[in-house]
């Protein structure tokens, strides 16, 4: 049956946001309130995010304005990972910055009118801002004096001082005092994890309300600190096992609240492996029982407690072929992490993904990144929106100017309009089908599109996200009834009722 004539509407305001969680009825995935599957695809904003500053002409961040978020949306993303501190939650130990909190509403509020979602991330690169090797110390080779980062409070931060805050040239994570505030943090020593989870539920209290907050990710990237397979494998999962409670706890006692995705990853070490963690249980159990997959689900005695929270997504950073240490290919990382999360029994997504280094153009990688995002039907967040010159990623080490001017940035902002890049990310996709999702098939010049799914009743509508190189979508199908056709910033948004229960395909042709 086809779809009929589409209707042409016009561009209304901001959406109602719709709460979502995860369903692991049939394949796990990411669900709204009318039980569609949705499909998460964005990218990285850290202008609410502290970073250290090497140069005071250099600012390490971007302002965040209300323009980012309307210009994220005209790119066909509908979901940002917000960036934020640990060190501005909760500059002095024991006190809660409710100012910062208000910062982020606003971010989220702005969000929410352009109908865009959010995760709330807990960031952090090398421990924090306070990792930095004093002026005046030698740094022994092949060791070099290191800025600072992002993340923890000075507070939380192990006392190493002097030549312990020098890092190995090609690593921020190799220095002493990033291990040690990482070694102490797994241990509890001075209650630090305790005021991490403090911190966590403070933030989980002032959101818990809000459906525009589509999930939280506990914690960027953690580092193995001193006890590299035991911190990874183990401790992290018991800190997973405190935090998730402690947010749950959170959550409920807030009025209105409800839970909100939470969002687990890997260590930063062990994320590239076939088998990465975390767990607590028993046995031979590593998150995945093998890269394969075929294995099944994880056997019950050996679950890691918080994996009985039914509202979990495996959020691995899949930089294969892009960081060094990221061994195997992009099909690999894919594969990977799939049979991890069927292990784990939930979704997965990809937090970070897109730096490629002196290939940052390369568009043959971002391209089968794309493909295979489409072939695995998963979502994920492009590493990122705005980079600032100053940002320590630019900078690397104490003393080294990067070669770029006050107030400019990088990554995709920096592409050109006509970048191959920027057609790849945004391609046509579904931000939301009946059902089950089962197909997409993404033709990246034309913007044209097909999905596939199957539908648990009739009645409920397909959400598509059409770009604007193709002017005037044509849309017809089996199973669907007529599809409305309005016009929005960057693109169109395609809507198209599914007829009855059953299997159904939708095409959007140019």
């Amino acid at each position: 049956m086809s779809a009929g004539a589409a209707t042409v509407a016009a561009e209304p305001a901001g959406q109602s946001p719709s709460r979502l969680a995860t369903s692991t009825s049939g394949a796990p995935r990411m669900v709204d309130e009318q039980g569609r599957t949705v499909l998460l695809r964005g990218i990285n904003v850290n202008g609410l995010g502290e970073y250290y500053q090497e140069f005071p002409d250099l600012d390490p961040v971007m302002p965040l304005t209300e323009d980012d978020f309307a210009g994220i949306a005209s790119r066909g993303f509908n979901v940002v990972r917000l960036i934020m501190s640990w060190s501005l939650i909760s500059p002095e130990r024991g006190q809660f910055d409710s100012a910062y909190l208000d910062r982020i509403a606003q971010a989220t509020a702005w969000a929410k009118a352009h109908d865009i979602g959010v995760i709330l991330d807990m960031h952090q690169d090398a421990w924090g801002t306070a990792v930095a090797t004093p002026d005046g110390v030698t740094c022994p080779a092949p060791m070099k004096p290191a800025v600072g980062w992002d993340g923890a409070p000075a507070w939380a931060t192990a006392t190493v001082g002097g030549a312990d805050t020098c890092r190995l040239a090609d690593s921020r994570e190799v220095s002493v005092a990033v291990q040690r505030s990482f070694e102490n943090f797994y241990n509890d020593v001075n209650g630090i994890q305790g005021e991490f989870v403090k911190a966590w539920q403070f933030v989980a209290g002032r959101f818990a309300a809000d459906p525009t907050v589509v999930g939280y990710d506990l914690l960027n990237e953690p580092n193995p600190g001193l006890s590299f397979g035991l911190n990874d494998y183990v401790k992290l999962g018991t800190l997973y096992d405190r935090l998730i409670p402690a947010i749950r706890a959170a959550e409920s006692a807030a009025p209105g609240g409800f839970s909100h995705t939470a969002y687990f990853e890997p260590g930063v070490v062990t994320s590239i492996f076939p088998v990465p963690g975390p767990a607590t249980g028993p046995g031979d159990f590593l998150g995945s029982s093998g890269s394969s997959g075929s294995s099944g689900s994880i056997d019950a005695a050996a679950r890691p407690s918080f994996l009985s929270d039914p509202n979990l997504v495996f959020a691995p950073h899949i930089y294969n072929e892009s960081l060094p240490l990221a061994a195997g290919t992009i099909e690999s990382g894919f594969a990977n992490a799939a049979a991890a999360g069927k292990n784990y029994g939930t979704p997965f997504f990809s937090g970070e993904w897109g730096y490629f280094g002196d290939d940052a153009a390369n568009t043959d990688k971002v391209a089968r990144y794309a493909a295979q995002e489409d072939a695995h039907l998963v979502g994920g967040t492009w590493w990122q929106w705005k980079q600032a010159c100053g940002d320590p990623h630019n900078v690397q080490t104490r003393g080294n100017r990067p070669d770029c001017e006050p107030g400019t940035f990088g990554e995709f902002e920096s592409f050109p309009e006509d970048s191959p890049i920027r057609a790849i990310l945004n391609r046509g996709y579904p931000r939301a089908v009946p059902g089950e999702l089962t197909a997409i098939r993404a033709d990246v010049p034309s913007g044209a599109l097909e999905v596939e799914g199957v539908a648990d009743r009739a009645g409920v509508s397909a959400d598509i996200w059409v770009p604007a190189r193709c002017a005037q979508p044509e849309v017809s199908g089996t199973n669907v009834g007529a599809a409305t056709v309005r016009s929005v910033a960057g693109g169109s948004r395609v809507s198209v009722p599914v007829s009855a229960a059953g299997e159904y395909a939708i095409t959007v042709a140019c």
